[in-house]
């Protein structure tokens, strides 16, 4: 009895090793790693705006959160580079140690430091004016966005070494450090009547917070590779500045409605819209695990399923989220905000439905970049641009802004969409499963 027990123990630990080195089972345990750590790290960030919007005034939080909106789209570029960043280690991962790549770690630190500190010296200069432009209550808010966007820029590297190694553990560690920071860190400064500025500056914390963690597994490692054996600065420029002009123009289109909410919207309405707004986007951030465990792999192999597969299940997974959110708008409303009146119920079930095209475009827009389609991508920048017009151009009512960001949203995922086909021929007939990257037009 005992030896057969001991056969079954090892021909099941046998199974599990196959199952480990088996592509499609690394994918999905990846997967569910992110998918675990990055629901503590919603759930933990939902606390935060669950207590912020109960104790800031309406219009303080709504300030707040169009602030973040703004700080979305500064971190931009930072963004950029953790695909960057992830990218090019996700291609010498295939066949180097850590040591062989930690030098681009080291050196992307030294950059941001410089040109960080001189954008953010800019940034406080010109506050006062931003500050008009955007009719914040003080210049100080506007600082401490700057303020975030420079410590975040340290994120993006270690982020992208972590992501592209596929350190996941470490990477969804690092997210839940920044949420437990800053849950903690609120409470305090909210129970002694903190205001915008002062949030934004728990904000900053929680962030330094998530580098600490970030860091803590490449601390001990040497770089070994040999400058000359590097990216070419030339190559990584040009992936750079493609992803970075076409992410712009999808944060812009994201993000517009609630950075110019402050503009549009007085009262009541600007209150009730930056809550529902909000709460609704919980379906944009679902794919996300998907996302992370997606990109490394995009990046060596042209295979059509590592799209579909992730677009299909994203899609499936918002649709419920927005199905449960429509016919139960009250409970989360009220255990978020502990208000509910009937202009918050009209706008989620309307929101929610307007934020699936955004999410499935959080899904293809990372493949595209993946295979050097980063250019092709720009298509959305007339969408965009036609967005904001819209929103800008004579005044709208909440339930228009809404309909006006359901139909940029699917028109740029039908842009998107229209050009993967190329990608996925031009990936095709690269040789090798760490497939030559696919080049812009």
């Amino acid at each position: 009895m005992k030896k057969q027990i001991n056969q079954i123990v090892a021909r099941t630990a046998e199974w599990v090793a196959r199952r480990r080195n088996h592509e499609r089972w690394r994918f999905t345990w990846d997967t569910l790693i992110l998918f675990i750590g990055n629901g503590i790290t919603s759930f933990l960030f939902l606390l935060f705006h669950m207590l912020a919007g109960r104790k800031m005034a309406g219009e303080a939080y709504a300030e707040f959160v169009a602030m973040i909106g703004l700080l979305n789209v500064l971190t931009v570029p930072a963004g950029v580079m953790q695909l960057t960043m992830a990218r090019h280690i996700a291609e010498r991962d295939q066949k180097s140690t850590a040591e062989a790549w930690l030098l681009l770690v080291r050196r992307g630190l030294s950059g941001v430091t410089r040109w960080g500190l001189l954008a953010l010296c800019v940034w406080c200069a010109v506050s006062p004016w931003l500050r008009s432009g955007l009719r914040a209550s003080s210049a100080a808010n506007v600082v401490m966005v700057g303020v975030i966007a420079f410590v975040f820029l340290y994120t993006p590297i270690l982020g992208g070494a972590l992501q592209g190694s596929r350190r996941f553990g470490w990477f969804v560690s690092s997210g839940i450090g920044v949420a437990v920071s800053r849950l903690l860190l609120v409470i305090p400064v909210l129970w002694m009547g903190g205001g915008v500025a002062t949030v934004l500056g728990v904000v900053a914390a929680s962030y330094i917070m998530g580098l600490i963690v970030s860091y803590w597994p490449l601390r001990g490692i040497e770089p070994m590779e040999s400058p000359d054996r590097l990216p070419s600065s030339g190559a990584v420029h040009r992936y750079f500045w493609g992803v970075l002009i076409g992410q712009l123009a999808l944060f812009v289109l994201i993000q517009a409605d609630l950075i110019l909410s402050p503009r549009l919207f007085q009262g009541e309405t600007l209150a009730a819209y930056g809550k529902a707004a909000t709460l609704s986007r919980i379906v944009f951030f679902l794919p996300l695990p998907i996302i992370t465990a997606m990109f490394p792999r995009a990046v060596t192999s042209a295979n059509p399923r590592i799209l579909f597969a992730p677009l299909l299940a994203t899609l499936l997974v918002t649709l419920a989220a927005a199905a449960v959110l429509t016919l139960f708008p009250v409970l989360p409303m009220r255990f978020m905000y502990g208000v509910c009146d009937p202009i918050h119920v009209e706008l989620i079930r309307r929101y929610v439905w307007a934020a699936i095209p955004l999410a499935l475009i959080s899904i293809l827009s990372p493949y595209l970049w993946a295979r050097q389609g980063g250019w092709p991508t720009l298509w959305i920048i007339p969408v965009m641009l036609a967005y904001v017009l819209a929103l800008l151009v004579g005044s709208v009512t909440p339930q228009q802004v809404i309909l006006y960001l359901f139909v940029a949203g699917a028109a740029a995922f039908v842009v998107l969409l229209a050009i993967t086909p190329r990608l996925l021929r031009a990936g095709s007939r690269s040789d090798g499963s760490c497939a030559a990257p696919v080049s812009g037009p």
